[in-house]
């Protein structure tokens, strides 16, 4: 057990918690750059979505189109980043509820190999009720 390394995962499961994200206010300014065409945002049920497109050169090649999907939730933090590149499908670029699964499953990995399993959920069941949400098995430990 590395405790660099654990230290590290609480660390970036802390800025997880506390930092929103970029937020819209700060992306709509990319619109006045020169390859930005256009921007959008609607509201829905879960809380904001917000796109932003621009063209992108690529060396040789004739410009793309490329618009990237901004989703928040009502809180306002920044849950999932998507990319659409020259009217393809939207794929996933960063998720939030992913991100803290994978720091978490690495904790409790780290935690296990030294720990016995009794005092690893105590440490998992002081996460944030949030972070539980996310992984459902740690809530049966909590």
């Amino acid at each position: 057990m590395s405790l660099e390394t654990i230290k590290t995962l609480v660390d970036e499961l802390t800025t997880l918690h506390v930092t929103r994200g970029v937020q819209p206010s700060e992306l709509v300014d990319n619109i006045f750059e020169e390859d930005y065409v256009e921007s959008s945002a609607r509201k829905t049920s879960a809380g904001l979505i917000f796109e932003l497109t621009f063209t992108e050169s690529v060396e040789e090649e004739s410009p793309s189109k490329v618009t990237m999907r901004y989703t928040y939730d009502h809180n306002r933090h920044l849950v999932l980043v998507e990319q659409n590149v020259a009217a393809k499908r939207f794929s996933v670029q960063w998720d939030r509820a992913r991100a803290v699964q994978e720091r978490i499953e690495k904790l409790e990995v780290l935690l296990s190999a030294k720990l016995p399993q009794a005092q690893v959920a105590r440490i998992l069941a002081t996460m944030p009720k949030d972070y539980l949400a996310l992984a459902p098995r740690l809530q049966l430990v909590a």
